[in-house]
C-alpha cells in the first residue's frame, strides 16, 4: 500500500477530526497530487498522522501489554481498518493476542 492508500484511510475512517481544518484538505491533496509532489511544510503537517502507538491489549486478568510498537505503512492502514473491531490500534503481535484471548474465552463458555 502507498501514502496515499493510508492517507484515503485516514479520510475515510475521520482521523484528522481533531486536527486544524486545514490537514483534510492537504491530504486530500496529497491523495490527488501524489504525497511525493506535496512541499516540505505539507509533508511535515500530516507526517504526524503517518505513525501511531499501538494501543495495546490487556488480557483477561486484566493485565495490560503495554506495547510499544509502532503502525506505519500497511500495518497502520489496517490498524485503522480493524480499529472498530478490536476496540484500538493493534500491531499484528496484538492481534494476535487479541485473538488468542477471544479463542479461550470461547473455548472456556463451551465448556
Amino acid at each position: 500500500m502507498s501514502t496515499e492508500s493510508l492517507l484515503i484511510t485516514l479520510i475515510k475512517h475521520d482521523r484528522f477530526h481533531e486536527a486544524n481544518a486545514m490537514v483534510p484538505g492537504i491530504a486530500q491533496l496529497a491523495v490527488d497530487k501524489g504525497y511525493d509532489n506535496l512541499s516540505a511544510k505539507q509533508k511535515a503537517v500530516l507526517d504526524p498522522f503517518l505513525t501511531q502507538k499501538c494501543d495495546g491489549v490487556t488480557d483477561p486478568g486484566g493485565y495490560h501489554n503495554h506495547c510499544s510498537a509502532t503502525l506505519v505503512d500497511d500495518e497502520l492502514e489496517s490498524a485503522i481498518e480493524n480499529d472498530m473491531y478490536y476496540g484500538g490500534l493493534l500491531c499484528p503481535s496484538c492481534v494476535d493476542e487479541n485473538e488468542r484471548y477471544r479463542s479461550e474465552r470461547e473455548g472456556l463458555e463451551r465448556e
